[in-house]
Formats: C-alpha cells, structure tokens, sequence
C-alpha cells in the first residue's frame, strides 16, 4: 500500500534529531519508530541546493552518491561529520556533471575513500578533472561499473543497472549510474541524471525497476520520469534534488504532474531541505528538516494486509472486490490496497466489482 500517514508532525524544541537531519532539534522516541541503531539502512539525501549528493549508511559503514557543486562542499563535508563519517567504503558520481561531481574532490581530500566508482565517459569537465587529480593524489581505486556489478556496504547491496560500458550516448546525463539499494524487503532506485532514453532501455531490460523509494532523475526535469518508468518502478514515494527558485524550474510541472496521478507522494530537498530515508528491512520511514517522521508502508506489508483483508482494491482502476474474487488474483501486489468493510473501500471513492458484487 503507497499510502504514507503521518505519524509525527511536532514542533521540537531541544536538539539532536533522530537520523541527524535536524541536528539541532530532538525528535521524540516512540516505540513505533526505527532507531539510528535499529535500522539496517539509511538514505541520506543532502539538500545541495541545485544538485544532488546521497550519503548512504549500513550498519556503521558509509558510501556517497555524487557531492553537488563545488560550492556546496562544506556543506557536504559538515553533514558527513555530523554523521560519524571517518570512511567511505567508495563513492559513485553518477557522472560529470558540476552539479554532481564538484564537491566529491574536498570530500576525497577529507575523508579516507577506498575506491571511486564512476562512468567511462569522455569528458573536458574542470570539475571532473578536479576530482581526478585529487583521488589520484590519496591513491583511490577507480572502478568501472558494468550492469549487474553488486557493492557490498554493511548489511544493504548496491546493484548496478546501467550504463552499460559499450553504450553510447549524445547527452552525457544519459551516461549516469543508476543503481538500486537494497536491505532486506525494502529498496531504493538511484538514477542519477538518466533521461527518458535510459528509462526505456531499462523497461526492456528484464531488470526489477520495482522499488519502494525512487529518487527522481535529473532534479524532477520532464526529459526524465516517464509514466510508464514510474509505473514500473511503482514507489511508495518519490524524492527530488533540486535547489528554491532554480533557474531550470526543476521540478517540471510534467514530472509532478505524473507522480501526482499515480498518487505517488513527493518529497523535495528544496521544500523539506535534507531528507532522510530509514528502514529495519519491513518498514521505512521518512525524516526531513520539518521535523515530521512518517511511516511508509512497504510491498511486503501490502501483500500481508490483503491475505488477511475482507475486501481488496486495485489502485489503478478504483474498483473493489471480495478478496476471493478472481480478479484479485490478476492484481499486481503493490497496486492492491486492503479494506475492512465496503464502507471503508467506497469513503476512500472506490466502487464495487461487478462480478463478485462485495
């Protein structure tokens, strides 16, 4: 079920927050709330302004996704601190662009960082050759990911799905790693700056795009997030990095229009500021710098919900049914939702089948 009810939404007063996205402030612990040390992964995705930078945390061990603009590195480099980073077991820049890749040179000079994991690509990028030089300078391993390339990083996996080394491409946003993060029953799709030709080759690859949380391409532009993408994938939420007032008008109006109809709930680091995602394996729940917490139910939880459930819905069509209706049977698992009573099904604008007439 994609439903995301709030759990939490207080005013805090004192400081420290719960997954360090609000330092300053102390998020109050209730016994339904995944703890720092309970969860097996955490998403952290910085608000970089106009860019992208994803710190992700598995079990005491750390890896970065992109670092923003050159601009933006203390500010990077301040988060990573304040969340115990000393080591990055690797970092993945999607690809070189500013925005991306600008800040990761002072992370490298900052942090220790075992191997860098990056596209091979032709490019005449400063920013780029920046980092380069400084990870050649502190001897950081250089990694080409192919397609299904896995990274270990605590208790998660880090699955690679494109590009592909031998691809080739006019728009170097299309050159960008995309990749899922997975623990346990929950997962992430990463994809970097890859526009809608990355999109279609990924829907006729025969991979698992299915994923509870999808981190929007290319800062919520139109050139990205297809319908039929974000189907596939089918998240409980979506997040985008973008910057206030940018001068690209990210997030598009196209792209939020269709997360919109799919009821698919958005969360942006230019509204909410830094966003924090953390899961025991079952359950994820979402932090953001407006101090609310708020759960997000899984496809595991969906799936055990309907078995036990009177009536079930199928999302798309608004149609409800006995739950021994053979038409559930056809359902795809993450667009049933459960109900308790017809009641409950026709509040929430649900209509009865015809066939098993509930």
């Amino acid at each position: 079920m994609k439903r995301i009810y709030a759990l939490l939404l207080i005013i805090l007063l004192l400081a420290t927050s719960l997954f360090g996205c609000a330092k300053d402030k102390e998020s109050p612990l209730t016994s339904n709330i995944i703890t720092k040390e309970d969860a097996g992964l955490i998403m952290h995705f910085i608000d970089v302004g106009q860019g992208d930078s994803t710190l992700i945390e598995s079990k005491g061990e750390f890896a970065l996704i992109d670092g923003g603009e050159y601009s933006e590195r203390n500010k990077v480099i301040s988060y990573l601190s304040s969340q115990g980073v000393d080591e990055l077991e690797f970092i993945i820049s999607t690809h070189p662009h500013s925005d991306h890749c600008g800040g990761l040179s002072e992370v490298i000079r900052n942090f220790n960082t075992k191997s860098l994991i990056c596209p091979k690509v032709d490019t005449d990028s400063n920013a780029w050759e920046y980092v380069l030089d400084v990870a050649d300078e502190r001897g950081v391993e250089y990694i080409t990911p192919a397609p299904n390339d896995k990274f270990n990083l605590g208790s998660a996996t880090i699955t690679i799905y494109s590009p592909d080394i031998h691809s080739i491409y006019s728009n170097l946003n299309d050159y960008s790693v995309v990749c899922k993060a997975e623990y346990g029953n929950t997962s992430f799709l990463l994809t970097g700056d890859a526009e809608k030709i990355v999109e279609n080759e990924l829907l006729r690859s025969g991979y698992d795009l299915s994923a509870d949380i999808l981190k929007c391409g290319h800062h919520g532009s139109s050139t990205s997030s297809d319908k039929k993408f974000v189907e596939a994938v089918n998240p409980a939420a979506a997040i985008i990095s973008c910057g206030k007032n940018n001068d690209y008008g990210h997030p598009h109006e196209e792209t939020l229009s269709t997360l919109s109809k799919l009821n698919i709930p958005v969360y942006r680091t230019d509204k909410e500021g830094t966003i924090c995602v953390s899961t025991n394996g079952e359950k994820l729940y979402i932090s953001t710098n407006e101090y609310s917490t708020l759960p997000v139910s899984t496809a595991a939880e969906t799936i055990a919900e309907a078995e036990n459930a009177s009536y079930i819905g199928n999302k798309n069509s608004k149609v409800f049914h006995e739950s021994i209706c053979s038409s559930v049977n056809s359902m795809s698992d993450k667009n049933k939702i459960s109900f308790a009573s017809r009641e409950e099904a026709e509040s929430e604008g649900y209509t009865p089948c015809g066939r098993c007439k509930p």
